[in-house]
């Protein structure tokens, strides 16, 4: 009679602690895929479930946009296709189909990687996070002018606020992840090892993606794990 397997181990490439939290977002796309003639293909789930298959082909390069120049409502106009802000429109367009500006690095996570590392940052930067309306995220992000009167944040100073809040929001999500989560659920594979999420921004991905909560989320690749 053979002996029971012992329990899988993990490699320590951080330890856990535990503190406590709440918020999440699903993946939305899928594995690249062969059909039957040998063209690779991917599908990307939109808005409303519409699904847009493509091959490599059909994906152009990252598009070289600045929403420094273009402002926040561009910005927010193809941000999200499942937002009110959304105009239907987007920079980079796949067999017709505008793409939000929020599933782009789904688009590039297997073709055309080396281009889009250098659109990455920007992308990071652009993070937005949902707003009713720019009327609602204007009276949030606005400072008193010389004159007393409210004044939009100017572009620079907008982003490191937002950027400030994400990691607030990471952290505490990132808090309540431990403590709810099994070790075994924050786990992730690099190189045929089996680690443990140490980034608050992996971890609070992880926490909205299993409990299907909407938020913002790092889109960048878990072998990107630090070790």
């Amino acid at each position: 009679m053979s002996s029971p397997s012992p329990p899988p181990s993990f490699v320590p490439c951080s330890s856990l602690p535990a503190p406590n939290l709440t918020r999440a977002v699903p993946s939305l796309s899928l594995s690249p895929t062969d059909t039957t003639n040998s063209v690779r293909t991917r599908t990307l789930r939109l808005a409303g479930g519409r699904l847009l298959t493509f091959s490599e082909s059909d994906v152009p390069d990252p598009p070289a946009i600045s929403f420094a120049i273009r402002g926040v409502e561009s910005l927010a106009s193809e941000w999200d296709d499942s937002s009110p802000n959304w105009a239907g429109r987007s920079s980079l367009v796949i067999n017709g189909v505008p793409v939000a500006v929020k599933y782009w690095p789904s688009v590039y996570k297997y073709w055309k990687t080396s281009q889009w590392d250098g659109t990455k940052k920007n992308w990071f930067d652009w993070k937005a996070p949902s707003a009713s309306s720019m009327e609602a995220f204007w009276g949030k992000y606005s400072v008193p002018g010389r004159d007393g009167m409210p004044q939009r944040m100017k572009y620079t100073p907008l982003l490191n606020q937002l950027s400030q809040e994400r990691k607030a929001e990471d952290n505490h999500i990132a808090a309540i992840a431990k403590q709810e989560l099994s070790i075994e659920q924050l786990t992730y594979r690099k190189g045929g090892r089996q680690c443990v999420m140490k980034k608050a921004s992996k971890i609070a991905a992880r926490y909205r993606e299993l409990k299907g909560l909407a938020g913002h989320n790092d889109e960048g690749d878990e072998d990107e794990e630090d070790n």
